[in-house]
C-alpha cells in the first residue's frame, strides 16, 4: 500500500475558495505517495476521520500566521492572516506531534511547526531582521530557480541527505523564525543568520523548510530528495 499524505489546502481570499499548487501533489506522487487535499473547515469528529486516514501530513504555504498564536500583537507590516488555516494545521500538528506521525512543513508550514512548539516569528523580515548580509528572501516569478544559498549544519539530517555544506534554494517569504521552538534543532540557515531548516530532536520525522520544493523539484535533485525521504519515512512507519 502506498502512504496517504494529507495536504493542507491553500486559500484564495478573493474567490473565497480553497485551491492547490500542483507541485505539492506531483512531488508527493513522484516520490511514491498518494496526496489528498484536506478540507479547510472540519469539526472534531471529521478531523479525527481525516487524521486516521492519513499516514502523514504536508503543511503548505499561504497567508501569515496570527501573531496572537505566539504571544505578539499584530504589526502594520504583518500580512493577511488566515485563522481557519491556523486552526486546522494547529490541531493536525499537535496530534501528529503527540503521536509521532510524519510531518513536513513548507514555508508557512515551517513557521507553523515552530509556533506550535512555542517559538516566535519575525512578522516582517525587511523591517525586523537586522543583518549586514543582504539575502533575497522574497523573489519574483518564475519561482523554479535558485536565488540564494543556505548553509547546512554538518550534524543535521539535511547534511546527511544532501552530503553538501551549501545548497541553492528558491525563496518567497517575508516572515521567518525569530526564536526557535522547544524540541527543535536547526538544520539550515542563510547568510543573514535566518533559520531555513528545522527538525524535531525527539520525533521520527518532523521537518520544516523555508524554501519551496513544490516549485523547484522538477529541476533540482535536492528538492526531489526532500519529497522522497518524507514519503519513505511514511513507508517505514506503516511497517512498525
Amino acid at each position: 500500500m502506498k502512504p496517504i499524505v494529507g495536504v493542507t489546502p491553500l486559500f484564495d481570499e478573493e474567490k473565497d475558495s480553497i485551491w492547490m499548487l500542483p507541485g505539492y501533489m506531483e512531488g508527493i506522487r513522484d516520490a511514491g505517495g498518494i496526496p489528498i487535499i484536506l478540507p479547510l473547515e472540519v469539526n472534531d469528529y471529521e478531523l479525527n476521520c481525516v487524521y486516521d486516514l492519513c499516514d502523514g501530513f504536508l503543511l503548505t504555504g499561504g497567508q501569515d500566521i496570527n501573531p496572537a498564536r505566539y504571544g505578539k500583537n499584530i504589526t502594520r507590516e504583518c500580512g493577511v492572516i488566515n485563522e481557519k488555516k491556523d486552526e486546522l494545521e494547529g490541531k493536525l500538528f499537535r496530534r501528529a506531534y503527540n503521536e509521532d506521525k510524519i510531518v513536513l512543513g513548507i514555508c508557512r508550514g515551517f513557521h507553523l511547526i515552530n509556533v506550535e512548539l512555542g517559538g516566535t516569528l519575525y512578522q516582517d523580515l525587511p523591517s525586523e531582521l537586522l543583518s549586514n548580509q543582504k539575502v533575497h528572501h522574497q523573489m519574483i516569478a518564475p519561482y523554479n530557480r535558485k536565488v540564494h544559498s543556505v548553509q547546512l549544519d554538518k550534524n543535521s539530517l539535511l547534511y546527511r541527505l544532501f552530503e553538501k555544506e551549501k545548497i541553492g534554494v528558491n525563496s518567497y517569504h517575508h516572515q521567518g523564525i525569530e526564536t526557535l521552538g522547544k524540541d527543535l534543532e536547526v538544520m539550515a540557515y542563510s547568510a543573514d543568520g535566518l533559520i531555513e531548516g528545522i527538525c524535531s530532536k525527539s520525533k521520527r520525522f518532523i521537518w520544516g523548510i523555508q524554501w519551496h520544493p513544490e516549485y523547484l523539484y522538477r529541476e533540482d535533485e535536492n528538492c526531489r530528495s526532500i519529497f522522497r525521504v518524507f514519503v519513505e519515512e511514511m513507508y517505514k512507519s506503516m511497517k512498525t
